[in-house]
Parts: structure tokens; C-alpha cells; sequence
């Protein structure tokens, strides 16, 4: 079973079109209906979809920045290349 919540914007709304969709597995977040990036419960486990993922689209970027709570997409793309986040 999944339950689907929006995200939040800056204003504090529901975000159209930015996902979280909560499942057995984890956390997934979609955008404009495509999983971006994926969290596995009990673990620091995290997947990131190509092409999605790297800066596909400025809101793309700022909700994921905010599914991670990272920084920067720099920050996102240093945690790929030292394998601490997969990218499939």
C-alpha cells in the first residue's frame, strides 16, 4: 500500500506535480509523475535516477535538494561519485 503526499512550496502550499510517495520499500520522490530519487527505510540507502536526477529542471532540483536535504546539486553530485548515493 503507498499513500502520495505533495511537497511543500516556499509559501508553505502543496507543491503541484512534486511527490513523495510513501511505500513498504521507502521513500520515493516524484516529479511531473517520474521517480526522481529513492530512500530504503531503515538505512541511509538512497537511488538516484538518470537522467532526472542532474539538474533536469530548476523545480526538479529544488525539491530534490529538499528530499535530501542537501545543499547543492555539487553537494548531491560528490555524495555519487564517492558511492555514497547509487545512481541507476
Amino acid at each position: 500500500m503507498s499513500r502520495v503526499v505533495a511537497m511543500i512550496t516556499k509559501g508553505g502550499n502543496p507543491a503541484s506535480n512534486q511527490d513523495l510517495v510513501f511505500h513498504t520499500d521507502g521513500t520515493h520522490f516524484y516529479s511531473y509523475g517520474v521517480k526522481v530519487a529513492s530512500k530504503k527505510f531503515g538505512t541511509s540507502h538512497v537511488t538516484l535516477y538518470e537522467p532526472y536526477w542532474n539538474m533536469y529542471s530548476q523545480t526538479t532540483n529544488y525539491y530534490l535538494l529538499q528530499f535530501l536535504d542537501e545543499f547543492s546539486i555539487k553537494d548531491i553530485r560528490k555524495k555519487v561519485n564517492s558511492g555514497d548515493y547509487l545512481v541507476a
